[in-house]
């Protein structure tokens, strides 16, 4: 507006100006009719400084209406005071403020629109003397051409068209994840799908979700770097120029505080551990990462999902047609994704420390794998794989150290007892496995703590434990340690299985053997064995009773380490013995080695004649002088001689019944011939010569039952007060 151009105002009543011939009368008769309704035209009204609104401010004036106190008479400018508010309260439209509210959006962008279309309409009247000519051209040529024609072509188009816009990147000003709480809370990542996806589907979900998850992370970027404050300035200081420590505690503050949004920093600190140099700075990162995954970025009931495992056939159904809840869980189906290969790379970065040259760094990796495996599901496999194969590490530390902590693995998840097993079986039948590594293996296996309700697992130990049983007898290495651990895992996993009993009892006549060769503690655990078998079919034979009275003088005895274990094996063994005078020699000698032992081993075997005296009160009469006995008598020669004689109470009666049939020689019968035995029994023929050694004491016979045990009292207990 010039300076000498007054103001634009509006009167009521104007003179018309002529108008403008156009050539078009229809459109001179519409301009005619709506300038007739306000005197003005839009270009005028224009060209005058005016706007659109006040065009139609003008179009909205009827001056033949009678105007009263500036308003139109009749209108509801002429209510009384009052009157207005009184009708609304009755109306009670507060109830529906909200809805009405609605409801008259729509109504007024309507009219707006129609306002619009009037002025527009007005605009193009000029334009169509210029596109008449073309239009009837065109209409022409769409006459030429049939409709269904123009149909088809139209329908493939808009399928198209359709297909792309699912696939289509749109960037957004706003965060899609806000920071706080644990990714895997959130509602999206539980969603999964075992069924096969296809594969150009994926592809194409996996390209749109890479590009969503990277605006998103420059979004985040460009919030942070903008804020202001002491705290996140100092972060971004000691993220990019702190010390190690400080670089380290601020990177795990970041991704506590937004995981999604810092992927970047776990990569960071997995680089710090692969990191050749300082072997400091790679442990701390390790340590770091390991609790971070523990913490906060591994899931503790399942397993991270890749990509593709997803239901990606159902995605526009579980979003409901919302582009919003659909980029979520792209972006963190994406980020699960990307997890999980950083997590397989820092499991394969702790096999390769896992055979460092120091002793130190293979003992922080042997422990990082082994806490992942207790604490979460993730990359458990290639974990237990690790752990397992330190049981052939060649230092002894880092095989015990192993063997410690599957120990402590299953005594967390016993029902990992299977799958630990089928491990170690995998390690132990190796081609290039050392003796050792096996030995440790068994080892572990016969310290696994089983129940009735694993039979299966204790049948295939078993098995296991006679494979390598078998393998030692042909090689001839049956003074090593290996046997005794084969042994014992027998013992142990021989009461909850169901094929022992055969196992073993193919093996018995091996085990008799291998007793009166191998050590003193492996023969103890091959008479457990033999025990527990026999005692399982109450068939205890004479020849076990044989070997663990001879096993009683075995030198070996005071320098073994399993005191307990055989002194626990003697007192099951004499409680299961119904013959009393061979429980009486095993009370005997076990008073006299007792002579010869150190005090815990005495007071261990004093406790147990007290039990045996307790469970078989016959045994009392042991510990008299002169203890009566139920199957000789004693015979004196002459009043002058100290020497007795004894003679069998059988013999006696068989002499006797001579007698009677009458006999033609009524001469006494000698001692001498009655004692002659008519026929040799399985008891060796030196033992019968001469009565005074078979009515005394032997304490060097082979055979409990004929030492002669009952002939004599338990006279040691006096020298142990």
């Amino acid at each position: 507006m010039s300076a000498n151009q007054q103001p634009f105002e509006f009167h009521a009543k104007r003179h018309w100006r002529p108008k403008e011939v156009t050539g078009d009368p229809e459109e001179e008769d519409e301009e005619e009719s709506d300038e007739a309704k306000n005197g003005f035209s839009l270009e005028e009204v224009l060209r005058l400084g005016g706007t659109k609104q006040d065009y139609l401010m003008l179009a909205t004036l009827d001056e033949n209406e009678e105007v009263v106190d500036g308003g139109k008479k009749g209108t509801i400018d002429d209510l009384q005071q009052g009157e207005l508010e009184a009708f609304i309260q009755n109306l009670n439209l507060a109830k529906y403020a909200k809805s009405l509210i609605e409801e008259d959006e729509p109504d007024k962008k309507e009219n707006a629109s129609k306002k619009e279309e009037k002025i527009l309409k007005v605009e193009s009247k000029k334009q169509k003397a210029t596109e008449s000519k073309t239009a009837s051209e065109k209409k022409v040529k769409n006459k030429s051409v049939p409709e269904h024609h123009a149909d088809s072509s139209t329908i493939p188009k808009t399928k198209k068209n359709k297909q792309p816009d699912v696939f289509e990147f749109l960037e957004r000003p706003t965060l899609l994840f806000k920071p706080g709480g644990k990714w895997y809370d959130m509602e999206y990542s539980n969603e999964y799908s075992l069924e096969p996806q296809a594969r150009d589907v994926v592809s194409e979900y996996k390209a749109l979700a890479q590009k969503l998850y990277e605006h998103e992370v420059s979004l985040f970027k460009n919030k942070t770097n903008n804020q202001k404050g002491g705290s996140s300035t100092w972060m971004k200081a000691i993220v990019s120029s702190g010390t190690l420590g400080d670089r380290l505690a601020a990177m795990i503050l970041l991704i506590q505080d937004d995981a999604v949004h810092t992927l970047q920093f776990v990569e960071t600190l997995l680089n710090l551990v692969k990191k050749k140099g300082s072997k400091q700075q790679c442990l701390m990162a390790l340590d770091t990462f390991k609790e971070l995954l523990i913490t906060d970025l591994l899931p503790d009931s399942r397993k991270l999902r890749v990509f593709s495992q997803h239901p990606f056939h159902q995605l526009e159904e579980l979003s409901s047609g919302n582009r919003d809840s659909r980029d979520r869980r792209l972006i963190l189906w994406y980020y699960e994704h990307q997890l999980k290969h950083l997590v397989a790379e820092f499991v394969q970065v702790l096999e390769t420390l896992s055979h460092d040259s120091l002793v130190a760094t293979k003992t922080r990796a042997l422990v990082a794998a082994h806490e992942l495996l207790c604490d979460k599901p993730e990359e458990e496999k290639a974990l237990l794989v690790q752990v397992v194969n330190k049981l052939g590490d060649p230092q002894n530390r880092i095989a015990t150290k192993a063997s410690h902590l599957l120990e402590v693995l299953l005594r967390k998840h016993p029902n990992m007892k299977g799958v630990v097993c089928g491990e170690i079986e995998r390690l132990l039948f190796r081609s290039n496995i050392s003796s050792k590594a096996q030995y440790y293996a068994i080892c572990f296996l016969n310290q696994m703590v089983l129940s009735h309700e694993e039979s299966e697992l204790a049948n295939k130990l078993i098995t296991l434990y006679f494979c390598f049983f078998r393998t030692c007898i042909k090689k001839k290495d049956i003074e090593s340690k290996m046997l005794s651990a084969i042994l014992t895992g027998v013992n142990r996993a021989y009461p909850y299985s169901q094929i022992g009993d055969d196992k073993v009892r193919e093996q018995v006549d091996t085990l008799f053997k291998v007793l009166h060769v191998v050590n003193f503690n492996t023969s103890v655990q091959a008479l457990m064995l033999l025990f527990q078998v026999m005692n399982s079919q109450q068939t205890i034979s004479d020849r076990y009773y044989t070997a663990l009275y001879r096993k009683m003088l075995d030198p070996g005895l005071m320098t073994c380490s399993k005191h307990a274990m055989f002194l626990n094996l003697v007192y099951k063994s004499l409680k299961a013995d119904v013959m009393l005078r061979r429980v009486k020699a095993f009370v005997k000698r076990l008073l006299q080695i007792t002579c010869t032992q150190m005090p815990p081993f005495i007071c261990g075997a004093l406790y147990l004649v007290s039990e045996i005296l307790k469970a078989k009160p016959d045994l009392r009469s042991q510990l008299d002088d002169h203890p009566d006995s139920d199957e000789e008598n004693f015979v004196d020669v002459g009043d002058d001689s100290d020497v007795e004689k004894f003679t069998d109470a059988d013999k006696e009666t068989e002499v006797d019944a001579v007698k009677e049939v009458g006999a033609e020689d009524t001469g006494t019968v000698s001692v001498t011939e009655a004692e002659k035995p008519k026929a040799a029994s399985w008891v060796h023929f030196d033992n019968l010569k001469g009565g005074k050694q078979l009515k005394t004491y032997d304490p060097f016979s082979r055979n409990p039952l004929f030492c002669g045990a009952e002939n004599t009292s338990l006279w040691e207990l006096r020298k142990v007060k």
